[in-house]
């Protein structure tokens, strides 16, 4: 039945390791005509008996993803200009002839606003998405070579390998806490939002 809708299971190792057993419980199932090229791999959050799975696709339509889109205001000389010259050359009659200080102040900021966002209108602007800056190099390498341990241990049910493996996983998620703890540490102390201390009762 899946296979009518193009649906096809991706998973092909085990996602689960029990005492004396390895199970392949979680599945993908997605349209292969459509996604184009993909590469799927087991990753090792250490927090479970279940493994994680990256998919990692080289469809164009997924490529918007690794993007920012922001609003952004055009402002440069000629722009700067044009703001000036729009301003001098309005009347402001209902601001300078009326009684009303509302109604004037009303009138003043609707021309003001007018003007200003006629003169400075809104691009979108698109920038590249940066990664996580706890991701150094090195944390990048050892993950590359976690994973390719893992495809040797499904290959090869060699103890000492699966020992090493078992490890390098401890070690790997050890440097990977503290890498995000020292970002994280440094972003509060060059933060400048300074909380203030409470009083003691």
């Amino acid at each position: 039945m899946l296979h009518s809708y193009n649906l096809v299971g991706i998973v092909e190792f085990p996602t689960r390791f029990g005492g004396n057993s390895q199970t392949a419980i979680d599945n993908d199932f997605f349209d292969t005509s459509t996604i184009g090229k993909y590469e799927l791999y087991p990753f090792r959050i250490g927090l479970s008996d279940h493994d994680a799975q990256l998919l990692t696709t080289n469809s164009g339509k997924l490529q918007e993803k690794y993007y920012n889109i922001t609003n952004k205001r055009k402002i440069n000389t000629n722009t700067i200009v044009d703001f000036q010259w729009k301003l001098s050359h309005e009347s402001w009659e209902q601001v300078f002839h009326g009684n009303d200080v509302n109604l004037i102040f009303k009138s003043f900021l609707n021309t003001f606003l007018r003007i200003y966002y006629s003169s400075f209108p809104l691009t979108q602007v698109k920038s590249k998405m940066t990664q996580n800056s706890w991701i150094t190099s090195g944390i990048t390498t050892f993950c590359k070579h976690k994973r390719n341990l893992y495809n040797e241990l499904q290959k090869d049910k060699n103890a000492t390998l699966a020992s090493y493996y078992k490890e390098y996983s401890k070690i790997l998620t050890m440097i990977i806490r503290t890498a995000k703890r020292m970002e994280y540490d440094k972003l509060i102390l060059n933060s400048h939002i300074k909380l203030k201390p409470h009083g003691i009762l």
